[in-house]
C-alpha cells in the first residue's frame, strides 16, 4: 500500500495556503499509483477548475524528457558515446575541450552574460550562446545552465538535419504513443502560467528562450499531463520495459553519478539525491514553472508533482522552500516503505 502521508500533506498545504493555485500529483510504488488533483487551474483573470488531465508547461523537464532522450536513443544504438567534442557538431564553437558529457552533466564551464538576451531574435541568441566563453569552472564545478541543453539541441539538429523539438516528437514521443505530450499543445488543455505583457500565458512556454528559439530550443518548451508522465516514469523505474525508446540497460546508467569525486554529483541530465539508508542514487529534475519528477529505481517508486506556481506571478520564493521540504520528506518516507 502506498503511504506518503507527510509528503501528501505538504503538497496539498501549498494549495490551502495559496502558495500555488492547484496541483496534480502522483506517487508510484511498484505497480501501484496514487494520483490526485487539488485546487484551481487559474485564479486570474478568473477562477477556473483544475482537470486531472490538464497539460502543464514542463519548463526544464524538457531537457531530460525530450533532448536527452533523443541522445540516449543514439547512445543505445552505438551512434554516440558522449565523449565526442562539441566542436565536432558545432565547428564555430571555439573550445575543443568541451565534450557532450560535459554538457549533459552541467560541467562545461560555459558561462557569460548575454546583453539584452530577451530582446535577441532566434539567430542572434544562438550565435551569442555558441560564442559564450568556457571559464575556469570547466570540469571542476557543476553549474546548472540552460545553455548546455540548448547546445545539445543544436547537436541533435546537426545529426538529424531537423530542429530538436521535431526530432524529439518523431523519435521519442510518437513511438511512446503519448497523446498529451507535445511542443504544440491545444491551448484549452493547458494550465495558465504567468502574466506577461498584460496577458496570461497559456499553451505558450513561459521561458523566454523557448519562445525566442522555437523548435530549436532543447532546454524548455514541452507540455505534458500527469498520466503521460506516469507512463514515462514507469519506464525509468523499470516497471515498463518498452515505453522508453532505448534499452533498460541504458536507463540504468542514469542512476549513477557521472561527475568526478570532487564535483557535485550529477547524472546525465538528472540531478541526484541519495537514499538515507542505502545511500544509492535517486534521480530528480525540476522545472521553473513548478514541476518535479523524483524516481527511485531500486525501490521502483517515485513522485510526480505538477503545479502552476508562477500563476499569476513568478515571484514565488515560498514555493522553492516548500518544494525542497517536499523532496526531503518524500525521500525519507520512501526509505521507510
Amino acid at each position: 500500500m502506498i503511504d506518503y502521508l507527510n509528503t501528501q500533506n505538504l503538497i496539498e498545504a501549498m494549495v490551502s495556503t495559496q502558495v500555488v493555485p492547484g496541483v496534480n500529483y502522483a506517487f508510484l510504488n511498484e505497480d501501484q499509483v496514487f494520483s490526485s488533483t487539488v485546487g484551481f487551474a487559474s485564479t486570474y483573470p478568473k477562477i477556473t477548475q483544475l482537470s486531472p488531465f490538464a497539460e502543464y508547461d514542463l519548463a526544464s523537464l524538457t531537457k531530460v524528457l525530450a533532448t536527452e532522450n533523443v541522445l540516449l536513443k543514439l547512445y543505445d544504438q552505438g551512434k554516440l558515446n558522449f565523449t565526442e567534442p562539441l566542436q565536432q557538431f558545432i565547428p564555430s564553437f571555439k573550445d575543443e575541450r568541451v565534450r557532450l558529457y560535459h554538457l549533459l552533466t552541467h560541467t562545461s564551464g560555459i558561462r557569460g552574460w548575454i546583453p539584452h538576451r530577451d530582446q535577441l531574435n532566434h539567430d542572434e541568441l544562438l550565435d551569442a550562446i555558441i560564442n559564450l566563453p568556457v571559464t575556469n569552472e570547466f570540469n571542476t564545478k557543476m553549474r546548472y545552465a540552460d545553455t548546455n541543453f540548448i547546445l545539445l539541441g543544436l547537436v541533435v539538429k546537426e545529426i538529424f538535419g531537423k530542429p530538436v523539438q521535431e526530432v524529439a516528437t518523431e523519435q521519442v514521443f510518437k513511438p511512446m504513443n503519448l497523446k498529451h505530450t507535445s511542443f504544440t499543445p491545444h491551448i484549452n488543455d493547458c494550465v495558465p502560467t504567468a502574466l506577461v505583457d498584460g496577458k496570461v500565458l497559456q499553451g505558450i512556454p513561459h521561458d523566454p528562450k523557448a519562445r525566442q528559439l522555437g523548435k530549436d530550443c532543447g532546454s524548455a518548451g514541452l507540455f505534458s499531463s500527469l498520466n503521460d508522465l506516469i507512463k514515462i516514469s514507469r519506464g525509468y523505474l523499470g516497471l515498463d520495459d518498452h515505453i522508453l525508446p532505448y534499452s533498460q540497460e541504458t536507463v540504468s546508467l542514469l542512476f549513477d553519478n557521472k561527475n568526478p569525486a570532487d564535483v557535485k554529483p550529477r547524472s546525465w541530465g538528472w540531478d541526484l539525491r541519495f537514499d538515507p539508508k542505502g545511500h544509492y542514487p535517486i534521480i530528480l529534475h525540476t522545472g521553473f514553472t513548478g514541476t518535479l519528477i523524483i524516481l527511485d529505481r531500486i525501490r521502483r517508486s517515485g513522485l510526480i508533482l505538477l503545479t502552476n506556481r508562477i500563476h499569476p506571478s513568478g515571484h514565488n520564493l515560498i514555493f522553492l522552500e516548500m518544494r525542497e521540504k517536499i523532496i526531503q520528506t518524500f525521500i525519507k518516507e520512501n526509505s521507510e516503505q
